[in-house]
C-alpha cells in the first residue's frame, strides 16, 4: 500500500519525492540545511486533488521543491496533531518550514505562478535571511509559552451566556446556520443550542434550532438520492455545496437530527435520521471489519447527475481507513438514531463497532488506543479526540440497558485518558502524550473542543458511578479554560455545553426489575424517552447485576424506578405516570442554571 494518496485524476505529484513526517525528514533537512515543504492533504479534498493536478504536476516546481527543499506530505485525517498545530486555513495547507519545524511562510491552495514565486522566495530567504528567521522564531516561542500559561477560573452561568450571546450574535435569520459564505454544519454549535432550549425553553433557541436543520435537510448540503450530508456549502443560501461526504460530520449530523426528533417529534427530522442512516450503511459501512470508512470523495460531476446517471458515472472513491474517533461518534450517534426509530438493528451496528474499536484499535499490551487503520495496522497512539470519543461511545452502549460491561470499559477509558493526557499540573488534557516528535509536535496543545468532550463524558460517568474523582477532573478541566475559552469562539460551544452539565445537579434514573418483566420494560422506555441534557440512565437485572445492585443500595426484590438529582434519590417509582410526575419535578432545576 502507497504511503501516500493523490489526486484520482491525471497528475504529477507523485514525482515529488514526498517523505513522511518524522524524524528522519528533518533531520535529513538539518544535515542538508535544506527548509522543509509541509503539504498537508486529505483523501477527500477537492483543492488537494486540484493542487496535485496543477501546481505540483508542473516540471519546474516538481524540480525545485526536489532540488531545494525536503518536501513532506502529511494526511489532515490520519495526523490530526500535525494539522492542528500547521493548518494555514483550510485544505491543503502548504507550508514552509525551518529545519527545526518552524514556519517560514504558508498558505492554503498555491496556484502555479504563485508557488513557483513562493518556492524560490522561502529558498531565497532562507539563504540570505537565516539568522533573522532564527530570531522570529525564538520571539514566536516566547510569545506562545506566555500565551499557553493557564488561566484557570471559575464556573460560572456568565460562561454560558456569554458563549450564547455569541451563537445569537452569528446567527443567519434568512437562510439558517451561523455566518454568511462559505456555512458550515457546526454541528456542535446547533447542539449546543439544543441543550441550552432544553434547559430553558427559550422560543428563539427553537426558531434556530429549525430554521437551520430544516435548511440544511431541504438544500443543495443533503443529497436527497444517496443520503448523507456533504461537507459544507460554498454559499449563504447552502445550495451550492462542496461535495466530499465524511464519516464525522454526517455522525455528529446524525446525532443532532435524532436528539431533535426526541425534542420536537412532530417536525418530521425522523426522515432524516433515517436518510444518513441509509447512505452510511451503503457506502460507509465495511463489513469486513465491522466498522465504518472514513470519507467518500468529492466529485462535482458525480453528484449533479440523477439516480440513472449517476449508476452509470460510477461512485467517488471512498476511503476505507478505519478512524477511532469518527467510528466512536458513529457509536454515539447509532445509539440516538435507534431511540429516534425504534430500530434494534440500528442500535446492534453500534454494538458491533464498539467491539471493532475494542478488538482492533486497542493495543495490547499497554492498552494505547489507536487513531488510524488503513489495513497494515493501527497507528498513532492515545490521541485525546480518541479517547473522550470512545469514552462516550462507550457510555452510550451501556445507557442502552444491553451491554451492561461498558461501564466497565467506560470506566478503563477514562483511568487511562486521565493517566496518559491529564495535565495534573493546571488541569485538562494535553492532545497527545509526551513523545519524541519533529517540531511543533512535540509541544503539547489542549484543545477545547476534545477537552469538552473528555470533561462532558467524565461528568456523565461520575452520575452513574456515584465516583467524585471524576467529576473533580472534569471541573478542573473546564476550569483550565475560563480565562481563554472566548478567544476560541464558536469552538466554544460545546465547551460552554459541558460547563452547563457541570453547573447543573446531574439527573440519573435508575430502573431496577427482572429482564423480561414488561412493568420494567415500561419503565424505561419512560427513562430513555427523557430529554433532560443531563440525564443519565441505567439499568439493573437484580440476577445479573448483584454488585452494582448493592453498591446503588436499591432493593434487588421490587421492580422500580428511581430517581436522583445529584445524591437526593426519590422513593421507588413503580409505574410510569409516576416516574414521569418526578422527572417533571426534576426537570426544575435546571432553571437554576
Amino acid at each position: 500500500m502507497s504511503e501516500f494518496r493523490f489526486s484520482p485524476r491525471p497528475n504529477r505529484a507523485n514525482e515529488i519525492r514526498w517523505r513522511s513526517w518524522g524524524d528522519a525528514a528533518f533531520g535529513e533537512a538539518r544535515e542538508t540545511n535544506k527548509p522543509v515543504l509541509l503539504a498537508i492533504s486529505a483523501v477527500w479534498c477537492h483543492w488537494c486533488h486540484v493542487m496535485d493536478e496543477t501546481s505540483y504536476s508542473v516540471p519546474d516546481i516538481i524540480q525545485v521543491i526536489n532540488d531545494r527543499y525536503v518536501p513532506v506530505r502529511v494526511d489532515n485525517d490520519e495526523r490530526p496533531d500535525v494539522n492542528r498545530r500547521y493548518n494555514m486555513g483550510g485544505w491543503p495547507s502548504t507550508v514552509f518550514l525551518t529545519p527545526e519545524g518552524e514556519i517560514i511562510h504558508g498558505g492554503t491552495y498555491i496556484a502555479p505562478e504563485q508557488m513557483w514565486q513562493a518556492l524560490n522566495g522561502v529558498d531565497e530567504v532562507w539563504s540570505t535571511k537565516r539568522e533573522e528567521i532564527a530570531g522570529r522564531v525564538a520571539e514566536l516561542r516566547e510569545h506562545e509559552a506566555a500565551a499557553r500559561k493557564p488561566k484557570s477560573g471559575e464556573l460560572s452561568a456568565d460562561i454560558v451566556d456569554t458563549v450564547g450571546a455569541l451563537v445569537r450574535g452569528q446567527y443567519d435569520p434568512q437562510f439558517g446556520g451561523f455566518g454568511r459564505a462559505p456555512k458550515f454544519p457546526q454541528v456542535r454549535l446547533l447542539r449546543f443550542l439544543l441543550d441550552e432550549y432544553r434547559r430553558h425553553g427559550y422560543p428563539d433557541l427553537a426558531h434556530m434550532l429549525h430554521k437551520t436543520l430544516g435548511a440544511m435537510a431541504a438544500s443543495g448540503m443533503h443529497d436527497t438520492i444517496e443520503g448523507g450530508f456533504f461537507r459544507y456549502a460554498t454559499t449563504r443560501e447552502w445550495n451550492v455545496p462542496h461535495y466530499e461526504k465524511m464519516l464525522e460530520d454526517n455522525a455528529e449530523l446524525l446525532a443532532v437530527y435524532a436528539e431533535a426528533h426526541r425534542t420536537f417529534p412532530e417536525a418530521g427530522y425522523d426522515r432524516v435520521v433515517r436518510d444518513v442512516v441509509r447512505w452510511m450503511d451503503t457506502v460507509l459501512w465495511r463489513d469486513d471489519v465491522k466498522a465504518f470508512a472514513g470519507s467518500q470523495d468529492a466529485d462535482e460531476v458525480y453528484y449533479e447527475l440523477d439516480e440513472a446517471g449517476r449508476a452509470k458515472h460510477g461512485a467517488p472513491f471512498v476511503d476505507r481507513t478505519i478512524y477511532t474517533n469518527w467510528n466512536a461518534l458513529a457509536v454515539s450517534a447509532y445509539v440516538a438514531a435507534a431511540d429516534a426509530l425504534g430500530d434494534d438493528a440500528i442500535e446492534e451496528r453500534a454494538h458491533q463497532v464498539v467491539r471493532a474499536i475494542a478488538a482492533r484499535m486497542l493495543a495490547r499490551p499497554g492498552g494505547q488506543l489507536m487513531h488510524f487503520d488503513r489495513g497494515d495496522g493501527p497507528r498513532v497512539a492515545d490521541l485525546l479526540g480518541d479517547w473522550a470519543a470512545f469514552l462516550q461511545a462507550a457510555l452510550d452502549e451501556y445507557e442502552t440497558g444491553k451491554h451492561r460491561p461498558a461501564l466497565a470499559g467506560a470506566i478503563q477509558a477514562a483511568t487511562t485518558m486521565r493517566e496518559r493526557l491529564e495535565d495534573a499540573a493546571d488541569g485538562g488534557f494535553f492532545d497527545a502524550p509526551e513523545r519524541a516528535e519533529p517540531g511543533r509536535v512535540a509541544l503539547r496543545e489542549k484543545p477545547i473542543e476534545d477537552n469538552a468532550l473528555a470533561a462532558d463524558g467524565l461528568l456523565r460517568l461520575a452520575a452513574l458511578t456515584g465516583d467524585e474523582h471524576w467529576r473533580e477532573t472534569a471541573v478542573r478541566a473546564l476550569r483550565s479554560f475560563v480565562g481563554t475559552y472566548r478567544a476560541w469562539g464558536q469552538f466554544a460551544s460545546s465547551y460552554a455545553n459541558a460547563v452547563a452539565r457541570a453547573l447543573a445537579e446531574p439527573l440519573s434514573i435508575t430502573v431496577v426489575g427482572p429482564k423480561d418483566d414488561a412493568k420494567a420494560t415500561a419503565l424505561w422506555r419512560a427513562a430513555r424517552s427523557v430529554d433532560d441534557p443531563t440525564r443519565s440512565v441505567q439499568r439493573i437485572i437484580p440476577d445479573e447485576d448483584g454488585g452494582r445492585l448493592e453498591q446503588l443500595g436499591f432493593p434487588r426484590d421490587r421492580t422500580a424506578a428511581y430517581v436522583c438529582v445529584g445524591t437526593s434519590c426519590s422513593a421507588p417509582l413503580s409505574d410510569e405516570s409516576s416516574l414521569r410526575r418526578e422527572l417533571e419535578r426534576a426537570r426544575g432545576r435546571l432553571e437554576k442554571v
